[in-house]
């Protein structure tokens, strides 16, 4: 028993009025959501009916998963579907009007054309082929349609004090007013979500474009590069450079120009030495400020540890590790290179003593270098960051 009643439930649609509980019976269904409605209200009329079916639907919707809901039908069976809906709502009218759930024909009768009114307009769709004969049926119900709506909305308002006296009757205009807000009610709901899900589209067909665009520009490119080559170290420092490029892209990291950051500046620095001296360099930054004399005085150090490294070293890579915090900024490069003694460093080569260590200290900071022959080198920078 509870596997049928779970297969009974259906999900609720998210093109609501209320709850979705009609629209997502009519997409069970395969017909028009604002057919079931007018049914609903026509038969809230009949003593309370619409709202107690309505409450068993909702018992029956769930907003998880659901049972299968109904595959698209053809026009002319949806058509026939509607109308047998109809004719089950007639039916149980009937049935209301024979033990005396009746507010009476002058009530009842107008508001059958209103709701026959609204459901033969809505259950128009858009799924047959434009035709001259199509578009002249078309045209024929939608005048149909308003005129059944504009007859029971006159009906009306006639029982709640006559259309001369409109501007007096509190009731006729609300009538009016109630009647016009459910026949526009669910084509302003349409146009907007028509509107939302086209604006989607072009969003995606942008995003896609641009995607495509850069791909183009950037990586089918370097393959192109890398299919003409032989030479497999150039092959690597392509795809190194690639790859730089994609993953700043990717994580909205790309700096155009000048780099105005600490950050932009050592990403710059690994690019550039990577294609001058084709040596691999990684290079991680944690956290980022602006360019001021602390962060340039870094970054030059930075670039000519790297620098000679990739002329003196003979290693394959370099690694990069900078840090900005709150209190200094830290440098750490290193290799594994053939390494040297700086005792050995002549007097008059000033590459390290001035570029380096000298730059450091003139701005209250510590540079040490650490080498060991065969083992490699490595460079630490620490700079004070002035106070805010």
């Amino acid at each position: 028993m509870r596997r049928v009643v779970d297969r009974l439930r259906v999900q609720r649609s998210s093109d609501r009025l209320l709850a979705g509980v009609a629209s997502g019976w009519a997409a069970r269904w395969g017909v028009e959501p604002t057919v079931v409605r007018a049914a609903v209200g026509l038969l809230t009329l009949a003593g309370g009916l619409g709202v107690v079916i309505y409450v068993g639907a909702a018992a029956l919707s769930t907003d998880g998963p659901a049972g299968p809901a109904s595959p698209p039908l053809p026009q002319r069976d949806r058509w026939r579907r509607e109308l047998a809906l109809g004719f089950a709502t007639a039916a149980l009218l009937v049935v209301c009007r024979t033990i005396g759930l009746w507010p009476g024909d002058g009530i009842m009768v107008p508001a059958a054309a209103i709701a026959l009114g609204i459901s033969i307009v809505w259950s128009l769709g858009g799924r047959s082929r434009p035709t001259i004969s199509g578009s002249v049926v078309r045209l024929v119900r939608v005048v149909v349609g308003v005129v059944l709506l504009g007859a029971g909305v006159v009906s009306l308002a006639n029982r709640t004090g006559g259309l001369a006296g409109v501007g007096a009757s509190a009731g006729a205009i609300a009538v009016v007013i109630g009647g016009l807000a459910v026949f526009a009610a669910p084509m302003l709901g349409r146009l907007l979500r028509r509107l939302d899900d086209e604006r989607a589209a072009r969003i995606r067909e942008d995003e896609r474009a641009m995607l495509a665009a850069h791909l183009h520009d950037s990586v089918l490119q370097s393959l192109v590069l890398m299919q003409r080559t032989s030479d497999a170290r150039r092959m690597a420092t392509i795809a190194r450079r690639q790859e730089r490029e994609l993953r700043a892209w990717l994580y909205g990291t790309t700096h155009d120009g000048e780099p105005t950051s600490l950050h932009a500046a050592i990403d710059a620095l690994a690019v550039a030495i990577e294609a001058d001296h084709d040596i691999r360099v990684e290079a991680v930054v944690v956290g980022d400020q602006p360019l001021d004399n602390a962060a340039r005085a870094l970054v030059a150090a930075v670039r000519e540890a790297v620098v000679n490294a990739a002329r003196h070293a003979d290693a394959e890579r370099v690694d990069v590790f900078v840090e900005a915090d709150d209190t200094e900024l830290m440098a750490f490069v290193r290799d594994t290179g053939r390494g040297f003694d700086p005792a050995d460093v002549a007097g008059d080569r000033r590459g390290i003593s001035e570029s380096i260590v000298g730059r450091i200290q003139r701005l209250g900071g510590k540079a040490l270098l650490t080498s060991i022959p065969g083992a490699g080198t490595e460079v630490e920078l620490r700079v004070p960051r002035p106070r805010r």
